[in-house]
């Protein structure tokens, strides 16, 4: 990993070299003729084209991307060329391998695209006089007719992730828009204690945000989406309102979640967490609540109440998703492990040493979820059924995530574990249960964190693929949720920055020009597990 990191880094400092102009019937475009004098020769296929992968699908109201690849060979030049129907649109000459379009040559590539797939060709020269051609790769890409029509929210935090604990302030929540060429912006940036997930309504006009206010880590802001977010008492929330169940002694309302229209957040409660910092900056926590019970907050009544049905005391509940009516809720759940708790409470699990890596951790901490739904039922729940096709497979399974039609659960699946696992993959069912499959998207480590465009076409992830400080990724769905090769979201990404918990929110929701914490927000922690 540190490898690809490494050569990644050199090509993105690498300069393009642009040549000249030509013009097309009906299409101008960037255009540069094969290096003068170049001898034709055939050529070994030792360039690998790392962005796009073959197949990718860009949506239509996408900022232009990345071209990267690798050679092998010799090759010191590179022409890059883009063909409909063996008919070449375009062409340049390149001096290292990358290419970045500018944003008027990628709209009059959308333009000449129609629906037609597009062939990359990209030849390398090299040899005593770079004369010599050496080196060929060809792969193709594709417009869809679906847009993404939304934005994106998410959070930036430092790793590894005891850095995060004790520098909030480096914590960040963001606007990305993926037909933007400049970066996202800061919504809440230098917040003076911890934020975490964030979750928005259906229509994107209310907001919860899960933060350590005067020290009560069960803390969370609900509001509604104005000009100007101020957290303060007004504001804040506690799941601490509701007396713990034990052996927990206090609540943090993990991974907490907006009903489609805005009335409810259900959260996790009761925690006894498995929780143990590690110096690995790739994966730096291992986190599974070993206790839990879903419980709902009223944002009428202002009241909490636990949900029947996902609030079983031999039972650990977790990880909550909403149906788009807001009438069932999945759920990750696990048996609860009498030892396991045993060592959260004598301290075992808080003394582990951070010299672990997580799969050490994993052999001696395994745990394995399997997803339920339950109805609702205004509060009153029923009865939890597992998901077939996302429980009882060998696997730990998790976030499970509604398509806003109502079609599709896309969950993560990992050998063990529950965030932040090297192995997770994303894996599609329907909604009532059924077969899962893989996604196509996935990446080769960690794939996590996902959440649906409102059309239900497209899908944002992360994963550590590319990168330890974790990037976003975007992907097409089709009609029989089949994904398209993942596309990173580079301007999204940052050197030194992990980007999280993505979130998408319609274009007409209204974006606060700031979230700002009031004074006094301050205390002396409630937790008692060392975060």
């Amino acid at each position: 990993m540190h490898s690809i990191k490494k050569t990644i880094s050199h090509i993105f400092r690498t300069k393009l070299l642009c040549l000249a102009f030509l013009t097309f019937p009906g299409l101008c475009l960037l255009v540069s003729a094969h290096p003068a004098g170049a001898v034709q020769s055939p050529a070994q296929h030792s360039i690998q084209i790392t962005e796009p992968l073959p197949g990718t699908i860009y949506p239509p109201d996408m900022a232009s991307p990345r071209f990267l690849w690798k050679d092998s060979s010799q090759s010191t030049k590179w022409v890059l060329r883009i063909s409909r129907s063996s008919r070449i649109l375009f062409e340049i000459a390149l001096k290292n391998p990358w290419w970045l379009p500018e944003p008027s040559t990628w709209e009059k590539i959308k333009k000449a695209a129609g629906n037609d797939r597009l062939e990359i060709t990209i030849s390398g020269s090299g040899g005593e006089d770079s004369r010599k051609a050496v080196s060929r790769a060809k792969m193709d890409f594709s417009f869809s007719r679906d847009g993404v029509n939304a934005r994106i929210m998410f959070m930036r935090k430092p790793l590894p992730f005891s850095k995060a604990l004790k520098n909030p302030e480096q914590t960040g929540l963001l606007l990305g828009e993926v037909d933007s060429y400049a970066p996202p912006r800061a919504i809440m940036s230098s917040p003076p204690i911890c934020a975490n997930c964030h979750a928005y309504s259906a229509r994107g006009d209310h907001l919860t945000l899960d933060t350590d206010f005067k020290g009560d880590k069960g803390g969370f802001l609900f509001a509604t989406m104005d000009g100007k977010i101020t957290i303060d008492e007004d504001s804040i929330y506690s799941w601490n309102s509701l007396a713990a169940c034990p052996p927990a002694d206090y609540s943090m309302g993990l991974f907490a979640r907006l009903s489609p229209e805005g009335r409810y957040i259900a959260g996790t409660v009761s925690e006894t967490s498995v929780f143990v910092q590690m110096s690995d900056v790739y994966f730096s926590q291992l986190f599974f609540p070993a206790t839990g019970q879903l419980a709902v907050f009223d944002t009428q009544t202002k009241k909490i109440d636990l949900l029947p049905g996902a609030a079983r005391e031999d039972m650990v509940q977790t990880g909550p998703g909403w149906s788009p009516d807001g009438r069932s809720i999945a759920f990750s759940a696990a048996p609860v492990e009498p030892a396991l708790i045993g060592k959260v409470l004598d301290k075992t699990v808080y003394n582990e040493s951070s010299n672990q890596n997580i799969f050490q951790l994993n052999k001696k901490y395994p745990v394995k979820f399997d997803i339920y739904t339950l109805p609702f039922n205004q509060g009153k729940g029923g009865t939890a059924r597992p998901l077939e096709g996302a429980s009882n497979n060998g696997f730990s399974n998790y976030f499970p995530r509604y398509s806003p039609d109502g079609k599709w659960i896309v969950y993560t699946r990992s050998p063990t574990g529950l965030v932040l696992q090297p192995y997770s993959k994303l894996y599609i069912v329907p909604a009532t249960g059924g077969r899962a499959r893989e996604l196509e998207s996935n990446q080769p480590v960690m794939n996590s964190w996902h959440s649906w465009s409102p059309n239900s076409k497209w899908l944002v992830f992360t994963s550590k693929a590319n990168s330890p400080f974790t990037e976003l990724y975007l992907t097409h769905i089709n009609n029989k949720g089949n994904a398209s090769p993942a596309i990173r979201l580079f301007r999204f990404s940052s050197n030194d920055l992990a980007a999280m918990v993505p979130e998408f929110i319609p274009e007409s929701a209204t974006i606060p020009r700031a979230i700002t914490y009031g004074p006094g927000t301050k205390g002396k922690s409630m937790a008692t597990d060392g975060r």
